[in-house]
């Protein structure tokens, strides 16, 4: 299993929370998209496009004892954000409906709690691979 520098994980999130919160703050949409956009992008190219990698990369120098997450988990997570923030987005652009920001909101609650000590993504995966171990019983 290849694992991510628990730093490069740590600046991803903190650019999520950032992102996330400024669009909020200035019901922003096209900031919403950049985020997704920065999300996106190593879902569907693999972690070497990941943005917010690339740059902790270049700012943070020592990761070689530095604790590491599975990419699986790291995966998933963006998984979860990326379609919440999808559903945002096209929610918003389409109805201008309220409900997009609370989702919104839900990814920067759960980024900002995972910058906090405890992953809510990587207890849903927890979770979701008891629910499959049981259910091959």
């Amino acid at each position: 299993m290849k694992e991510i520098p628990k730093s490069y994980v740590r600046a991803n999130q903190c650019v999520m929370v950032v992102l996330t919160v400024f669009s909020i703050l200035l019901q922003n949409v096209s900031l919403l998209a950049l985020t997704l956009l920065i999300v996106l992008l190593p879902l569907l190219f693999g972690p070497k496009a990941n943005i917010t990698f690339k740059v902790a990369k270049m700012l943070i120098k020592n990761v070689s004892n530095d604790e590491t997450e599975a990419a699986e988990l790291q995966r998933f997570n963006q998984t979860i954000a990326a379609s919440l923030l999808g559903i945002a987005l096209i929610v918003l652009l389409t109805t201008g409906h309220w409900f997009g920001w609370v989702l919104v909101g839900m990814v920067t609650v759960a980024a900002s709690v995972a910058l906090l000590g405890f992953c809510v993504g990587c207890f849903m995966y927890f979770q979701f691979k008891k629910m499959k171990y049981e259910m091959k019983k």
